[in-house]
């Protein structure tokens, strides 16, 4: 007898033009993976339904309107588009719930109905959104926490609503992702499985004959990061290697600012003011091996806090895979690599990097490979898949 296939409707927390923009995150790679499993039949992936009236022209003008998207649109109406992108994937951009919730979920179970998808499952990525427990008749109800947004410094203007959608989830969800160990006691034990991120190794080991001329042109030594440039970053322990190391290159490789502002202005002019602190600005999926690559060695220094507690940071996997050297404050996740070298203070994390700096060698480079060769986004999507089988029928 032939198995049934999991059909899936996803509420992601980007839109899929960021993704082919270049961005990348845990939502990302968990879609893509799936798409490529044979136990999954079909995805409809919903792209995150903006809240302001800036994320509603952001998506209308980049996810929405025909001419930026040469996909089949199987579907439009003036708040609405739906395209085919193959046979298994169906993406649905739309506006339409900021301005009525009503016209949302009745033009979405039209789509749902038009496709002929009757038996599936939700699987969430975005907290804000929670009608579906009522709105959707699936088989089960699936949430994937990605970090806590009700302590995110974007989301504090609806903490409020944050913290009482996480308690429905909690109370409504057949099963819970999170991504660190400790968001589980916001869920409850017995439906919650931590899995924590992973690594496309294969993209990871590319190795480039060419290089962009903004780390090219960089002298070495590097010591880098590769991330969004927020407030989540320590700025002391930045600038204390850059005090401590003027004749090495601090390089800061993503994104520090939008459209039309710096996301954290005072911390983005503080870092600016140091002449070895180099700020590249956004770095795309596809080059961020070709920059970690570049890196002598690689950093995580965020802040100890509330927020980072509830991460497990993908750049350590990417470090590792590219074979980097990598010290880090303490952070959940961080103690899954005893190469990882932790420490809290600036003087002690410039004294860890130092350390780290003399003491590269190739054989320590292959063996940060194999570290998370066993942590692919197909053995995580693998897990999960396990879980659901386990615990749903479908």
């Amino acid at each position: 007898m032939k198995e049934k296939k999991l059909n899936i409707i996803m509420f992601n927390m980007s839109t899929y033009s960021d993704w082919e923009y270049g961005i990348s995150n845990r939502n990302r790679h968990i879609l893509k993976t799936l798409l490529k499993s044979d136990e999954v039949g079909r995805v409809v992936a919903i792209d995150y339904l903006p809240w302001t009236w800036p994320k509603v022209v952001k998506q209308y003008v980049y996810s929405y309107l025909p001419s930026l998207n040469k996909h089949e649109k199987v579907y439009k109406s003036a708040f609405t588009s739906v395209r085919q992108y193959d046979n298994k994937l169906t993406v649905i951009s739309s506006v339409a719930n900021y301005f009525s919730k009503k016209l949302f979920w009745s033009e979405l179970k039209k789509i749902i109905k038009d496709l002929d998808l009757d038996d599936y499952i939700v699987w969430s990525y975005n907290p804000i959104i929670t009608e579906y427990f009522k709105e959707l008749d699936a088989k089960a109800y699936i949430f994937d926490a990605v970090d806590d947004w009700s302590i995110h410094p974007s989301y504090q203007i609806i903490k409020n609503r944050l913290q009482n959608n996480y308690a429905l989830i909690a109370e409504k969800s057949d099963i819970v992702f999170t991504v660190a160990k400790e968001l589980g006691r916001k869920f409850g034990e017995q439906k919650t499985f931590w899995v924590p991120n992973g690594i496309d190794l294969a993209h990871y080991t590319k190795k480039y004959n060419l290089m962009d001329r903004r780390i090219a042109d960089i002298p070495k030594p590097i010591i880098g990061y590769i991330g969004i440039i927020l407030g989540r970053l320590d700025a002391d322990i930045v600038t204390y290697l850059a005090k401590h190391n003027p004749n090495k290159s601090i390089v800061l490789a993503g994104s520090y600012k939008g459209k039309l502002k710096h996301w954290d202005k005072k911390l983005i002019e503080e870092l600016q003011s140091y002449s070895n602190i180099h700020l590249l600005g956004y770095i795309p999926y596809s080059k961020a091996p070709m920059y970690i690559d570049q890196f002598d060695v690689a950093i995580i220094p965020h802040k100890a806090d509330t927020y980072v507690a509830s991460t497990n940071p993908m750049k350590m996997y990417e470090y590792l895979a590219c074979g980097r050297p990598v010290v880090a404050t303490p952070a959940p996740g961080i103690d899954m690599f005893t190469d990882i070298q932790v420490a809290s203070t600036p003087d002690e994390f410039n004294e860890a990097v130092l350390k780290e700096l003399g003491n590269n060698t190739e054989d320590k480079e292959k063996a940060r490979v194999e570290l998370v060769r066993d942590h692919t986004w197909t053995i995580r999507v693998n897990k999960m898949l396990d879980i659901i089988k386990t615990n749903v029928r479908y």
